[in-house]
């Protein structure tokens, strides 16, 4: 996601939600109707941008389940995400899909946007965050600096209970926007995990998009246990 000139905004695919994501199925149940999903920023005089197209509706991602390694998980607000790595130190807000089906970009700079049609931290699945790389009259976002993160790098959650999770990066990819394998982006994983989603690649002063999606996935640590073993990204 990104703001320059004109401001870009956030275009992703929810192919699959899983049956943890009850949560957002009306407006999701739309969104799989329409096979896409374009970006709003809030601002209606903007062009949405185009999504990721036609696609055949997959099968159902398992469902995920808190693991026996983590306590209870608490369902406090989500409050912050902390990347010392990417000098990222963010409030969370929650986001979600309009009734068209559209998934809601954050409305600033400064802000990361939770889905709420994914899971919340600490309950097992993926949570799925997103946030500009760059916008109008700013410059740098919040999540410039996510292109830096490696594996094994440390990304924390806190909640409004001051409950924190521990995530460490798995793997990190960018994808073309037109192709890329939302499903396995952005559906239900097997272990917990946290998955931040920016733009990258080159911005076309034409469309006002980028033509890339940058992903980063880190898994859930216990507090004191070695890295997450790097993975390889979703569809490959």
């Amino acid at each position: 996601m990104g703001e320059r000139v004109n401001q870009n905004k956030l275009s992703w695919l929810l192919i699959s939600v899983g049956a943890t994501l009850i949560v957002a199925a009306v407006a999701l149940m739309a969104l799989v109707a329409t096979g896409r999903i374009g970006g709003d920023d809030g601002n209606s005089s903007l062009e949405t941008v185009v999504g990721f197209g036609e696609f055949s509706t997959p099968t159902p991602g398992p469902t995920p389940t808190p693991s026996s390694q983590f306590p209870p998980g608490s369902d406090s607000a989500i409050a912050r995400i902390v990347i010392e790595k990417a000098k990222i130190d963010a409030p969370i807000v929650d986001k979600g899909v309009n009734e068209e089906g559209v998934m809601q970009a954050p409305d600033n700079a400064t802000d990361v946007a939770w889905y709420d049609f994914s899971a919340h931290p600490g309950f097992g699945g993926n949570a799925v965050f997103a946030a500009h790389v760059d916008y109008i009259r700013v410059g740098p976002a919040v999540f410039w600096n996510l292109k830096d993160l490696e594996a094994g790098d440390l990304i924390r959650v806190r909640l409004a209970d001051g409950t924190e999770y521990r995530y460490t990066v798995t793997f990190k990819k960018q994808f073309d926007a037109a192709t890329a394998p939302v499903n396995d982006i952005v559906g239900p994983t097997p272990r917990e995990t946290v998955t931040l989603i920016t733009c990258g690649g080159t911005f076309n002063a034409a469309t006002h998009q980028y033509d890339k999606r940058l992903v980063v996935r880190a898994e859930r640590v216990v507090e004191g246990a070695p890295p997450a073993a790097p993975q390889l990204p979703p569809g490959t």
